[in-house]
């Protein structure tokens, strides 16, 4: 068949003719049916179920999260001749709040370009602090005794959301403000970063049984959806809130922040500090305090509390592109699928230092989330 211009212009006012009299026959028809097709629920679209089974297992992650019921600490200490900017007790927001916090943190200091930084701690929160700094064109050293993969954010869902970041009542005035900012600054620096280099993506996500109250702002969510008992893909559940937020896998992210940070330049020095005297003999006449629950007792931050976090990660399931999070009389239970595994959550255990599994909230984890994958609409 000779392919020819009159033929493309041919196929296309027949696509165009298609589709206008698809539209016309539906303005023809009569008012009231017109309504009933307008009105037709919209259907759901089934969602594969997750595999729950203890045969899966492939580890169990407990890890520590660092919470002030006022919020995260962003203050500036005089200590002798040095200043220490806090930016830590970001309770189960850090990796989500982690640019955000510290371009705010940045902001506090008041030194020439080439004066040298200290960054205490070498988590989400003190290499997003180091790299920015570094992009500066600041000389920053690290000083920290974990290193990736033996941090708090290596063991974080990661799930973009700053939730259980503060309690209501509790947060000083002009908190939110920063809270906000630190949202908006967070989410769009980490929209840069989505595809495997980093290992941050969009995901798909559900929040049922309770109304989703976007931390941040509503526009940080894109795409939302409330669903009804008809076009939900879950059963049970009253109220279904549907938004697309961000995973990010932090086995791959945390490995790409150290390796941004010796790319521009960096230095790091593996050492602990066990009191204030030992800080004040570093050369640095700005040090960023990026220890998390380590301002406990380093700079004897009582309110700083852990919040313990338990999850059980399953084999990877390549067919499940979605999340949920569902509130439970004792707790909450959440799933989120990422490269490394089905994260299935959670606990959030006020005042617990313990990082050891417990077989209890196991159960409880699997038993749930099981039901949920029961309940999955076919």
């Amino acid at each position: 068949m000779i392919h020819t211009q009159q033929n493309d212009s041919r196929r296309n006012f027949i696509k165009k003719l298609g589709a206008a009299g698809f539209f016309m026959s539906t303005m023809s028809l009569p008012s009231y049916a017109l309504e009933q097709v307008l009105n037709q629920p919209i259907q759901y679209s089934p969602l594969k179920p997750v595999n729950v089974s203890p045969e899966r297992i492939i580890r169990q992650v407990v890890g520590l999260r660092p919470y002030r019921p006022s919020g995260f600490n962003l203050s500036v200490q005089k200590l002798d001749e040095k200043a220490i900017i806090h930016n830590y007790g970001h309770g189960g927001g850090g990796i989500s709040l982690s640019w955000g916090t510290a371009s705010l943190a940045i902001e506090k200091i008041e030194a020439s370009q080439s004066t040298p930084i200290a960054v205490l701690g070498a988590g989400v929160i003190g290499l997003s602090s180091a790299i920015l700094l570094l992009k500066q064109g600041r000389p920053v050293t690290i000083y920290t005794d974990r290193l990736p993969p033996n941090t708090t954010s290596n063991v974080a869902a990661a799930y973009w959301a700053p939730v259980s970041v503060f309690e209501s009542g509790m947060i000083a005035t002009g908190f939110m403000d920063e809270f906000n900012r630190a949202s908006i600054i967070s989410q769009r620096m980490f929209q840069d970063l989505v595809g495997s280099r980093y290992g941050v993506w969009w995901i798909k996500s559900f929040f049922l049984g309770a109304s989703f109250d976007f931390p941040g702002g509503k526009n940080l969510y894109p795409d939302y959806k409330q669903h009804n008992s008809t076009s939900s893909p879950f059963t049970g559940f009253e109220i279904n809130d549907e938004v697309y937020s961000l995973m990010i896998e932090p086995p791959i992210y945390m490995k790409a922040l150290l390796d941004d940070f010796y790319q521009l330049g960096g230095k790091l020095i593996v050492r602990k500090f066990n009191d204030l005297n030992e800080l004040n003999q570093l050369k640095e006449p700005y040090v960023m305090n990026c220890t998390g629950l380590g301002s406990h007792d380093l700079f004897k931050d009582k309110s700083l509390i852990p919040v313990q976090g338990q999850l059980a990660v399953l084999l990877p399931q390549e067919e499940i592109n979605y999340g949920y999070v569902i509130p439970t009389f004792d707790d909450l239970l959440y799933m989120f699928p990422r490269k490394d595994g089905i994260i299935l959550g959670g606990t959030s255990e006020k005042g617990n230092w313990s990082l050891n599994p417990n077989d209890q909230e196991l159960t409880r984890i699997m038993e749930g989330h099981k039901r949920i994958a029961a309940g999955l609409k076919p």
